[in-house]
């Protein structure tokens, strides 16, 4: 079985939207027997909605989602789309497409704690940004750091469904909270999209009774890694 990630037309119409949910489906049901393929497909198939900045269907792959299981060690992450919804975002979009910076997080799983990785280039770069940020560490060439809790949680905006939350208010991380960074008040959501493929969302607490969603963002087992 093959998903159909670009959707079918007739000669000389244009291709209908793809529909995220029948997708999703054909994808788990692709990685009951080829669970290495469909972690593949599954991560073009966000890179595609990515591209597209098509954040409708992904509001209805988080909504599909299921709670996380095995968010465990090092996973590959991917911005999904572009950041929106703060002022910065002009500026950090056109600069993410030259170096991402980002590239993923660690997991501990049975400690729930947790870790970012970026490219070293943010060693330089997140000092200045941040007003002096001293939590960053290099390591196997990658830097570390934006340290956060995590554990089991209910979504708080919609679709609200059973999430892994991130927590990086946490006082000891000493996370920024600076306005071009503000890192201390956002919150992570991550739901399980197929064994392997996860989908994240970043909320951003304005006020006490405001919380902004500001990006989308994915996460993958390295493929070949057992799950």
């Amino acid at each position: 079985m093959t998903a159909n990630l670009k959707g079918v037309a007739e000669p000389g119409t244009a291709a209908p939207p793809p529909n995220a949910p029948a997708i999703l489906a054909e994808l788990r049901t692709l990685a009951e027997h080829s669970p290495v393929r469909a972690r593949t497909e599954m991560w073009s198939y966000l890179r595609t909605l990515g591209s597209r900045d098509d954040r409708a269907a992904l509001s209805q792959l988080f909504g599909a989602g299921t709670e996380p299981r095995n968010l465990d060690g090092k996973l590959e992450g991917q911005i999904v789309g572009k950041l929106f919804g703060i002022p910065e975002a002009r500026l950090a979009n056109p600069l993410m497409k030259i170096d991402p910076t980002w590239r993923g997080k660690t997991f501990d799983l049975a400690a729930g704690t947790g870790l970012n990785r970026l490219s070293p280039i943010a060693m330089v770069a997140m000092p200045v940004i941040t007003f002096g940020y001293l939590g960053l560490r290099m390591v196997d060439g990658e830097a570390e750091g934006f340290h956060f809790d995590h554990a089991v949680d209910r979504g708080l905006i919609e679709p609200r469904v059973t999430v892994r939350a991130l927590d990086y208010g946490v006082p000891q991380y000493k996370n920024p909270s600076i306005r071009t960074f503000p890192i201390r008040r956002t919150r992570d959501e991550i739901v399980e999209l197929t064994p392997g493929v996860y989908l994240g969302r970043a909320l951003l607490f304005e006020k006490a009774d405001e919380i902004r969603l500001i990006a989308y963002f994915a996460l993958r087992h390295p493929v070949g890694s057992p799950l």
